[in-house]
């Protein structure tokens, strides 16, 4: 049982780095400095633990509840632990709640045997027949470790998402495939037949399935069904249970199936909760405490007060499920960790700053992370990258966000910040959202112009859409493996000059967005917000709703009687429009004048759509976002999980994986479910203390 630790007065000295350093010097950091083994001096220094009384003492302290998270305090409460969950949101499952569920495993794991078998799922769920060749399913996990560890595949932006892998990483990886596929069916999740790969999975074999559910009378996690409500009801409603509305797997599953994410984190949730893991929500981690500050053991957390509220209320939100909820409301508490810490705390798609390593205009934090409204303006900050920084850890995998075109991309919802995410009215966060936005492609684009944030266009407005496209490193698009194309792994042609030549197709409107203009001003150069502006003919064109939930009064879609107005409206309405926009009613003559021409000699459109002047009121403006949607770079872990410190050497006691870690560039759920269950098993397996 977890232990809550009686306190009275309590010293929360917690030494500053300043105090730490002013103690160590009068304890004889000098002394090392001068060639004297680190060790010997750290044993002179103050530990960074001095003072603290631990509330809470566990065995394996799991920090998030998300796609790490859940099921590394699964994995490590199966094997006789006392483990703990905290959370800085109001609910668990993260980003993994918000997701597609789609799971590439493979090396020969259970799912690819048994549609090679030809056989169906024990629950008799699954009716369609497998989906993929023989050859498509057949693999070992020697052949597993080279797709991901392939240094000849070259994808079609012209990078290489497997050379840069951490060879023992993914060696662990594959080796572990097949029994975390077994972890998580009998933990509650059941899987469709393979159907592709997921992107940066692997080029030659199947080995994707998705986490389903069937519609039923009641939303019963043991029976394996949820009710249409409980699902979401499309284009109406979301619901508590499953913020984005669940999709139809009948094409891979069965009439009646439906899935994404609510189907796999609500499953390996109900089981957390059943084996006893202890969970306490709005709880953010703070620090992780190491018995000096570069050496020794982790010992502990600090983790503070997070709760999230809606505006007009003073109630903290309550999560799906209570059962194993611990309920804390003081503002800090510290907590000890006997045997491990897992940092599950998810990427750094919230923090600006971070990002902006990799990529400088992503400083702009106009632009937020997917899943914004239902994770939190405190979730994936890199508060636990940081934290393992501080305590002696390294980084890997730092130049990998650049290679998969959906990390940053321009989503296809115009009028809401919060654009990756079709998250209707019925979820608990929706008021953080206040609109669905509305869907624009391509084809809606020639209804529109694009402009920044002084008001001038910037791309051709036809194109910037088409921005979001990754591709592969063959053709076919993400339809992995692709049929009719030979791949062989290792081949020095698939890194040909005459092949990237011929597949590249890599369209520069997102960096367009991003480019410094006139509105820019140091030290950051922010870019600024994007709007899609458009008129009353353009509405009844392309047919577009522009009532409650789709547009709202919330700062991301304007509507005036003049182009004057509306510009007034969102300079005076946008949170990050930091300097007015100035251009607009002449930028919308040039463009008027661009169509009765039939050519637009700024940015070449006229030719791949018909041109539409902007004339009719009422004038509208619809929010474009940017959003940061998952990360690869971070904290060096080895093929336990375990973090690597500055030397190459595990840091004792700590545990990260999933987009808290880098080195394994590889897009969705399979990495990060992979590591929780290698990070469970040898977390599991440490001495406590």
């Amino acid at each position: 049982m977890s232990k809550k630790v009686e306190t009275g007065e309590r010293a929360r000295s917690g030494l500053s780095r300043r105090d730490f350093f002013k103690a160590g010097a009068a304890a004889g950091v000098g002394a090392a400095a001068l060639g004297a083994p680190a060790v010997v001096a750290a044993q002179t220094m103050p530990s960074p633990t001095d003072g603290i009384t631990w509330d809470y003492e566990v065995d394996v302290l799991v920090l998030g509840g998300g796609c790490m998270g859940l099921p590394s305090a699964i994995r490590a409460r199966d094997l006789g632990n006392d483990v703990m969950i905290i959370d800085q949101n109001f609910d668990l499952g993260g980003k993994m709640l918000h997701s597609g569920s789609q799971v590439s495993l493979g090396g020969g794991d259970p799912l690819q045997l048994r549609d090679l078998a030809g056989e169906f799922d024990k629950e008799g769920f699954i009716q369609v027949g497998k989906l993929h060749t023989d050859e498509e399913l057949t693999e070992d996990t020697d052949h597993l470790f080279r797709d991901m560890t392939d240094w000849s595949i070259v994808d079609s932006s012209a990078n290489a998402p497997y050379r840069y892998n951490e060879r023992e990483l993914h060696r662990a990886w594959a080796d572990n495939c097949f029994d975390t596929r077994n972890f998580l069916m009998d933990n509650y999740v059941r899987f469709s037949r393979i159907s592709g790969t997921h992107g940066n999975a692997g080029m030659t074999r199947a080995r994707r399935a998705s986490a389903f559910l069937m519609l039923g009378d009641k939303t019963d996690i043991k029976a394996g069904t949820v009710t249409r409500e409980d699902a979401g009801i499309s284009n109406t409603s979301s619901s508590h249970f499953a913020p984005r509305i669940m999709g139809d797997a009948s094409s891979v599953v069965a009439p009646g199936a439906v899935n994404n994410g609510a189907a796999l984190s609500r499953g390996l949730e109900f089981s957390a909760r059943e084996k006893g893991v202890k969970i306490m929500l709005n709880r953010h981690m703070d620090e992780i405490y190491r018995e000096h500050q570069f050496s020794g053991r982790i010992v502990g957390v600090r983790a503070s007060y997070s709760p999230r509220i809606l505006p007009g209320s003073n109630t903290p939100m309550q999560s799906y499920w209570q059962n194993g909820n611990i309920d804390e409301t003081r503002e800090t508490v510290y907590i000890r960790a006997r045997k491990a810490v897992i940092i599950a705390t998810g990427g750094h798609v919230g923090n600006p700053q971070f990002r902006s390593m990799f990529y400088p205009a992503m400083r702009e934090p106009a632009f937020g992370p997917s899943a914004q409204a239902l994770i939190g303006d405190r979730a994936a900050d890199a508060s636990g990258i940081i934290a393992g920084l501080r305590v002696g850890a390294n980084l890997a995998g730092m130049q990998q966000n650049l290679s998969y075109g959906a990390t940053a991309h321009i989503p296809t919802r115009l009028a809401t910040r919060d654009a990756y995410t079709d998250m209707y009215p019925g979820h608990p966060t929706f008021p953080f959202r206040g609109s669905t936005g509305f869907a624009a492609n391509a084809n809606t684009f020639e209804h529109f112009i694009a402009v920044n944030q002084v008001g001038k266009r910037f791309f051709n407005d036809m194109n910037l859409m088409r921005g979001n496209q990754a591709g592969t490193a063959f053709p076919g698009g993400n339809n992995v493996p692709v049929r009719g194309v030979e791949i062989t792994q290792g081949d020095w042609r698939n890194s040909g000059r005459d092949h990237i030549r011929g597949m590249y197709n890599r369209h520069a409107g997102l960096d367009a967005a991003l480019q410094i203009n006139e509105g820019s001003q140091g030290p950051d150069f922010h870019s600024g917000p994007l709007w899609a502006i458009f008129d009353e003919g353009a509405v009844e064109r392309a047919e577009l709703n522009l009532t409650y939930p789709w547009v709202a009064d919330n700062g991301y879609f304007f509507s005036a009687d003049t182009l004057e107005e509306l510009q007034a409206k969102i300079n005076a309405g946008h949170s990050y429009q930091r300097v007015p926009m100035t251009h607009l009613a002449d930028t919308v003559a040039r463009w008027n004048g661009f169509v009765d021409a039939g050519a637009d000699t700024d940015f070449g459109r006229g030719e791949d759509a018909p041109m539409h002047k902007i004339e009719r009121p009422k004038f509208y403006a619809a929010s474009i976002v940017v959003v940061w949607h998952d990360s690869y770079g971070g904290l060096r872990i080895n093929g336990k999980c375990q973090v690597i410190d500055m030397e190459g050497q595990p840091i004792p006691g700590l545990y990260a994986g999933c987009e808290a870690s880098g080195g394994g560039n590889q897009h969705g759920l399979g990495r990060g479910l992979v590591h929780a269950y290698i990070a469970g098993t040898h977390a599991a397996a440490e001495t406590a203390m």
